[in-house]
């Protein structure tokens, strides 16, 4: 899969700590509205972001809802940074050849390909996250709500390290005497994380006065891996990342939880807390390669939402009171999203939304999304997503309801 990013990340900033991060889970309602679902989410997306979400009495139905799957996808690659490293493999190969070859005008040709795609890549970065979501919500009773989840979410970019010593080597090269072709010193690398999560969220009701209150809880079996792929810029291949010689990886157990309070009719507020016990795993180490080891944590994520909902309209934002650093070493963001969906007809959803991180470490994010219901069996819901910097994702899932 061709890894993208969705900011100019320098090797500068790499190693004294910036770096976008996405959000923890894909579902494609929540995620054209913005990704706000703390408040506005369904029963289906409420075992991701808010358990409490589930024992709500207007999400509750006596039907087994199965999301099977949610797939997602966002990133942007600026400068068509993996493409270039696709041409300096062809160049590298052909000015091998035309050295063996001893031909002096293909030699000066493929030298100065070669050169240009370093030049080309200085600086550059690409960045991808990718999450599969899947779950079964229960028949809702009087006491509690339930619904078995699981989900797996990856960060993943990529990042070109130009060695002067090629630049200084190609520039050098005399065509009538050129030298064997070594690997270059310059490199590819791959920083990665993935989460995986396994969990059973509970919920019920009581009340605050004549105010409906929930409080749900997420117990779950998680799973951190960490990738550090670091190779020559001739021999790279994104695809290679996950071998298990550049792969790390730990099990534990963590908790979510959420509360839900509907004040007056329509309304929702509602706050969660994702990840309540704090892992961290640092990436395996690399010989010689500097700045080679980042450690991937998961943290405490505490986010408010509100939502107000009139006959077939909803409008919801949400706002993140923490950091989501995804890497001990670097800087992260603090979401505030927003959006809406109109019910247009009874089979036809329409939605848009917009998520600005308030610590200006990524770009903002417009999205657009439609869902569509057939029958009462099955939904299929689509989003796209869209930002400056080439940064496009999105989203699909389909429903079954028994």
């Amino acid at each position: 899969m061709k890894l993208t990013t969705l900011a100019l990340l320098t090797a500068t900033t790499f190693c004294s700590g910036s770096l976008w991060a996405g959000q923890d889970v894909f579902e494609a309602r929540t995620d054209a509205m913005g990704g706000a679902g703390v408040a506005a989410g369904d029963r289906l997306a409420a075992g991701f972001v808010n358990p409490a979400l589930l024992a709500l009495a207007d999400r509750q139905q006596d039907d087994v809802s199965l999301l099977l799957p949610a797939l997602g996808a966002d990133g942007a690659d600026k400068n068509d940074m993996v493409d270039e490293f696709d041409t300096l493999q062809d160049n590298y190969d052909m000015l091998d050849g035309a050295i063996a070859q001893q031909n002096p005008d293909n030699i000066i040709r493929y030298r100065d390909l070669l050169l240009n795609n370093l030049q080309a890549l200085q600086g550059d970065s690409a960045y991808a996250s990718v999450g599969l979501g899947v779950a079964v919500v229960l028949p809702s009773n009087s006491r509690i709500s339930a619904a078995v989840i699981a989900k797996t979410y990856l960060d993943a970019f990529v990042l070109a390290d130009v060695s002067a010593a090629d630049l200084q080597l190609l520039n050098n090269l005399d065509p009538l005497n050129p030298p064997s072709l070594d690997d270059l010193s310059s490199t590819g690398r791959v920083f990665a994380g993935a989460v995986s999560d396994f969990g059973v969220a509970l919920s019920t009701r009581m009340s605050v006065g004549d105010m409906p209150l929930t409080i749900g809880v997420t117990p779950k079996l998680q799973r951190l891996d960490t990738f550090n792929y670091a190779v020559s810029a001739n021999n790279f291949d994104v695809n290679d990342f996950n071998s298990d010689d550049y792969r790390n990886n730990d099990t534990g157990v963590n908790l979510d939880v959420g509360v839900a309070l509907q004040p007056t009719e329509g309304l929702t507020l509602g706050l969660s807390g994702r990840n309540l016990v704090k892992q961290e795993l640092a990436s395996v180490v690399l010989a010689d390669c500097p700045c080679q080891q980042l450690t991937y944590q998961v943290k405490p994520m505490v986010t408010a939402g509100l939502a107000y909902q009139w006959q077939g309209l909803t409008l919801t934002t949400d706002v993140d009171l923490t950091e989501n650093n995804k890497f001990v070493e670097l800087d992260g963001p603090k979401y505030w999203r927003m959006g809406g969906e109109l019910q247009a007809t009874d089979w036809l959803a329409l939605r848009l939304g917009y998520r600005h991180d308030v610590n200006d470490v990524t770009t903002d994010i417009y999205s657009v999304g439609t869902g569509i219901v057939v029958g009462n069996f099955f939904r299929l819901d689509l989003t796209g997503m869209m930002g400056s910097d080439n940064a496009v994702g999105g989203a699909l899932q389909t429903s079954f309801h028994f």
